[in-house]
């Protein structure tokens, strides 16, 4: 490029500023890329200092034409906005009459960024009218910067326009819009594409009035795994602002709403909560994974003085809807359920073996120190860690009794002796419940399976590139990563064959089922579990000796 002598172009510039020159002084200015950073500095103090009606036409095409240095350079805009502060009738007329498209689209970003009123008329006409779209964009945008609700329904057709740039302008200018209209609008789109699935929520998460909470809230109810697990992230992060409309999702009968806002719940921790579940939970839901959440989710929340509550769970058929109750009660624990509990073990019978379980599969250190005095909870105990606890379950309890002065207890269990066979197949276990994975490292056990339990698949796939399992069993809805894209990244590195993977779940939707399947999935299996469930998952992969296999 010609090197421009600095002291010419800043006289010539001043002259055509005096001369009223604008078509001259655009001449010049079109070499402001060949001259160094203090006169392209000058310059512009030069036009910050010519009339209004001079240099406003002037700046709009300098940055219309140089949009990389006009970056560089935000003194451009600043003087700019200065001007048309002073005098927006003539921003506005330049805007009604401009038709050069690099010009009109500055002239519309500069309306937009302004909040110029009397803006918003001339841009719906524009966007009747233009069929440029990169024009249509900063439309767009201008429109959901000044906040133009009546510009709803036609911004809202740009969501579909099969222009990502225009569509993802669509959006963000409805967020700004942030009516319940808008936001519908929004929400009617979520779905199609799972990118701009998570800008629309991140919209309603930045948003957080009460429309755009509860269009998240809705997102709970989605047939698409991405939008559920984007919608309770954003939700928890939201905390105690998103309870309310989390509580009322407890009065509805959908399962997997139920189980999802018991999830959240339990994570945010707000104390609120703790009524609401307890009377959920007073109600009997039917089915199991609702109970085991509501358990799960008092056991995060400070129940207090309804804790004696929780007693009712370890009586639940279900064995995992105990080990949650247990592990509730141990993070609760009082005199009033002490006193409970005593009564239930005291008996000797069935509930006591299950209650007794429940404690040792829970890791309730709390609850097994206070019962093991009474005789019949001791036998249980100690007859359940010799013969039946997994390794870890037993050295734990071993370890906590010698040193808790309860030695004299634990002479016949040898916590390190090596089970009868030792087992042949190693499998991975993946939940976010640390809950579920105790249930699983018990169950598995039981089938003579080595359990390897993660509660975050990215330390899963880690360790699947260093180490292949015999079986994967995969929770469907985690934060971060889903059950699905850990499928999809196991199945980079083995196939269906080679690698059996079971998608556990406590869903059946027909979208989540088939794309489990579509990633690779060899079986899906649904909660709540017990050992005889993954017992016949893994006979049916021909994956569990004969000798092991529950019927």
């Amino acid at each position: 490029m010609t090197r421009i002598n600095a002291k010419d172009f800043i006289e010539e510039l001043r002259f055509d500023i005096r001369e009223k020159d604008i078509i001259k002084a655009k001449l010049v200015l079109s070499k402001i890329g060949a001259v160094d950073d203090n006169t392209r500095k000058m310059a512009l103090f030069e036009i910050s200092r010519a009339d209004d009606p001079f240099a406003i036409p002037v700046i709009v095409n300098l940055i219309a034409e140089y949009r990389d240095l006009a970056r560089a350079y935000p003194q451009m805009r600043e003087v700019l906005y200065a001007k048309a502060l002073d005098h927006p009738e003539m921003l506005l007329s330049m805007l009604a009459r401009e038709s050069r498209r690099e010009n009109r689209v500055v002239l519309v970003e500069v309306a937009g960024e302004m909040r110029l009123e009397g803006a918003a008329s001339l841009l719906m006409g524009i966007l009747n009218e233009d069929e440029d779209e990169v024009v249509i964009k900063a439309v767009v945008t201008a429109l959901g910067l000044i906040g133009e609700t009546a510009a709803t329904t036609a911004i809202s057709e740009y969501l579909y326009s099969g222009n990502l740039e225009l569509t993802i302008a669509a959006i963000y200018a409805l967020g700004q819009l942030a009516s319940p209209t808008a936001f519908q609008r929004l929400a009617e789109k979520l779905g199609a594409d799972s990118d701009l699935d998570i800008m629309i929520l991140d919209v309603f998460a930045t948003d957080q009035s009460p429309a755009a909470i509860a269009r998240l809230n809705e997102g709970l109810s989605s047939h698409h795994a991405h939008l559920r697990n984007a919608a309770k992230q954003r939700l928890k992060e939201m905390s105690g602002k998103a309870v309310p409309n989390l509580i009322n999702n407890l009065l509805h009968d959908d399962t997997d709403l139920l189980i999802h806002t018991l999830n959240l719940l339990g994570e945010i921790g707000d104390e609120s909560a703790i009524v609401p579940i307890r009377k959920l939970l007073h109600n009997e839901p039917k089915d199991a994974n609702v109970r085991f959440a509501a358990y799960e989710a008092l056991g995060m929340l400070p129940v207090g003085k309804g804790a004696f509550a929780l007693a009712q769970g370890l009586a639940d058929p279900v064995e995992n809807v105990r080990a949650a109750a247990a592990g509730a009660i141990n993070r609760n624990y009082n005199t009033m359920l002490a006193a409970g509990l005593k009564n239930m073990v005291r008996a000797g019978n069935t509930e006591t073996r299950q209650v007794t379980e429940a404690v040792l599969n829970g890791g309730c250190d709390t609850v097994f120190l206070d019962l093991v005095e009474e005789e019949a909870f001791q036998t249980c105990a100690l007859e359940f860690l010799a013969s039946k606890a997994h390794p870890d379950i037993r050295a734990h309890f071993v370890e906590l009794m010698r040193k808790t002065g309860h030695a004299d207890l634990v002479s016949g269990i040898d916590a390190t002796v090596a089970d009868h066979q030792a087992p042949t197949l190693k499998v991975f276990a993946v939940d976010d419940s640390k809950m579920v994975l105790n249930i699983y490292r018990g169950a598995l056990h039981r089938l003579g399976c080595a359990p390897q339990l993660f509660e975050f698949p990215a330390e899963a796939l880690k360790t699947v590139g260093r180490e292949k399992p015999d079986v994967i069993f995969t929770d469907l809805n985690m934060p971060e990563i889903s059950g699905i894209e850990l499928i999809r990244e196991v199945r980079r590195q083995y196939d269906k064959t080679v690698l059996p993977i079971i998608m556990v779940t406590t869903q059946n939707e027909t979208q989540d089922n088939d794309a489990a399947t579509e990633a690779g999935v060899n079986a899906i299996l649904h909660k709540p579990f017990t050992a005889e469930d993954l017992g016949k998952a893994l006979s049916t992969l021909g994956k569990l000796p004969a000798e092991k296999r529950l019927e």
